[in-house]
């Protein structure tokens, strides 16, 4: 690692807006989120293999989903991380889960703080990208959108808060 320097992140998962449709009788959505983060270097030698996984829960039957969970990461090295975060609708077990899309973020480096006081809080609205989820949710979206006349509300957005404090080791 050529860091020296470690740092304690926080990653809040908030909100989003305009999930799309995963469930065609219902009009709306049992979405999750499952992050992977992956740093620019790794922390250690003994530290687990990357990506990182967080899982949200489950709200259910919304498009627009409040999560307001935190993951604590300990350990990230100053040279950033990427961070995938997966949007999916929740199926009865035994069904595959709809995939709805993908967010993603690349903090290319982290900034400096004093010591082991919080650094700077970011609110970052991630854009969902369509191309990555499946055609059945985006058709059921724009099927339901045409069927209400309300093509304004079709952007999805994932809500995230990242804090950031340095600690050295």
């Amino acid at each position: 690692m050529n860091s020296k320097e470690l740092s304690d992140i926080l990653i809040t998962f908030k909100s989003g807006s305009g999930i799309p449709i995963g469930d065609a009788v219902a009009q709306s959505s049992d979405p999750y989120l499952l992050a992977l983060l992956t740093p620019k270097v790794d922390p250690s030698p003994n530290h687990p293999p990357f990506p990182l996984v967080y899982r949200t829960s489950t709200q259910r039957s919304t498009r627009k989903p409040e999560w307001n969970e935190t993951w604590h990461l300990g350990g990230m090295p100053a040279e950033g991380f990427e961070l995938k975060i997966k949007i999916y609708d929740e199926d009865k077990p035994g069904d595959k889960d709809d995939r709805l899309g993908v967010a993603e973020f690349d903090l290319g480096s982290l900034p400096a703080t004093a010591d082991g006081k919080p650094g700077e809080v970011e609110e970052h609205i991630l854009k969902i990208q369509k191309r990555k989820a499946s055609r059945r949710a985006y058709a059921l979206t724009y099927l339901g959108a045409w069927c209400h006349g309300d093509f304004t509300k079709q952007r999805g957005r994932v809500v995230s808060v990242i804090t950031i404090s340095h600690i050295r080791l």
